[in-house]
């Protein structure tokens, strides 16, 4: 059996006593627990001391006027919405108060069926609200325990993972420590997607703190490229660098550019078979060579990009199986993944290209893939020079 929903409790607050006890009456015969405040410091008391889904509240009030309560409601964090009463001649202000977060406004005189279907129109809008406020709360609730009750235990069982293959406690062959290696390899690949997971909800929260500083794209790459290469190795694919060590600096969040980096060579093992090769490179561009035609429509310029006239691009190629033309469009969405069925086991949540694409943008510059099913695929990552670094040569 349902739960029955509770009484909404809806404040009247008017120094008319006549319409006010009229309001209260006609709230109460309609299922609402109504009371009445009759002047803007009562009121406010009133909102202090409990919790009401509702207040009709009329704009002019002795005490505290109702822009004063208003203001008051939104300060102290009440989720009581607010429909205002104000009499005729002061449409314009109450337009100015529905900007400052009030719900509804009725024109004095109103029928009473009209304010009963306004009311609850309201209450209908805020429990929409809650709700959607209640799973945001679940949401930030999950991704802490993402954080905490998974992704610790596992930093530990990639040590303990570590410790055996070490030898440490004991002879380990070649055999044993092929697996254990990958049974580390699987940990990280784990531990990856919780790290996407966190970091694209605090990019979408704003709280994602990026320190931007100026680094050279050659060094910050070939940190990244050396912990592939046994992974590359072990499936048998050649992994190669083509780094431009003149290439001027870009100003980027060194952990976050890595873990970017890292993504798209996870995905580019993914996806590439035995016998393949993999090319990481970077080199500069002059804003006349740039590509800009070739862009493809759901990448966004930042404000004056195309202005600049000395970027870094960075590539990671890959002779895989490539992405379906209808995919190009949506890879970088979350929880997307390319629907090529070719090569080895897939994996992963879908989340890797989301973080990529927030995370270079969140450095000033774009990424975009070119590909074609069955013949590899290449994304390219265009980033300003830093501003202490701009001379570009073109290559």
């Amino acid at each position: 059996m349902a739960a029955q929903q509770p009484v909404e409790k809806i404040l009247v607050v008017d120094d008319q006593a006549d319409i006010a006890r009229l309001l209260v009456l006609q709230l109460q015969e309609s299922g609402f627990m109504a009371t009445w405040a009759g002047d803007g410091e009562a009121a406010i008391g009133m909102l202090d001391g409990d919790d009401y889904s509702l207040a009709l509240l009329d704009i002019r009030l002795p005490k505290a006027n109702g822009i004063e309560v208003l203001s008051h409601i939104r300060e102290t964090g009440k989720n009581t919405a607010v429909i205002m009463m104000t009499a005729h001649g002061n449409e314009n202000l109450a337009v100015e108060c529905m900007k400052a977060g009030v719900v509804d406004y009725l024109s004095k005189p109103f029928a009473m069926d009209d304010m009963i279907q306004r009311v609850m129109r309201a209450i209908a809008n805020r429990r929409v609200l809650l709700e959607k406020q209640r799973l945001e709360q679940e949401k930030d609730d999950f991704v802490s325990m993402l954080s905490h009750d998974m992704k610790n235990p596992l930093t530990a069982v990639i040590g303990s993972i570590d410790i055996i293959r070490e030898g440490r406690l004991g002879a380990v062959n070649e055999e044993q420590a092929e697996y254990l290696h990958a049974a580390i390899d699987s940990c990280n690949e784990v531990i990856a997607m919780i790290d996407n997971l966190l970091d694209i909800h605090r990019f979408e929260a704003g709280r994602m703190q990026m320190k931007i500083a100026g680094y050279g794209a050659a060094e910050v790459l070939r940190g990244v490229t050396r912990r592939f290469t046994r992974i590359a190795e072990h499936d048998g694919i050649r992994l190669k660098e083509r780094l431009s060590h003149e290439t001027p600096k870009i100003a980027i969040d060194k952990n976050a550019f890595s873990r970017v980096i890292a993504n798209l060579l996870a995905n580019a093992v993914k996806f590439t078979p035995e016998g393949g090769e993999i090319v990481v490179s970077c080199r500069c561009l002059k804003g006349a060579e740039v590509p800009w035609s070739r862009l493809p429509g759901y990448v966004t310029l930042p404000d004056g990009f195309t202005e600049l006239d000395c970027f870094v691009q960075v590539s990671i190629r890959d002779t895989g199986s490539g992405i379906p033309a209808d995919d190009l469009g949506r890879i970088f969405e979350r929880y997307v993944q390319s629907r090529s069925g070719v090569g080895r086991e897939r994996g992963g949540a879908g989340l890797g290209l989301a973080f990529c694409k927030m995370a270079v943008e969140s450095c000033g510059g774009i990424i975009w893939v070119e590909s074609e099913a069955g013949l590899g695929s290449e994304f390219i990552i265009l980033l300003p020079c830093h501003l202490n670094d701009t001379e570009c040569n073109g290559q």
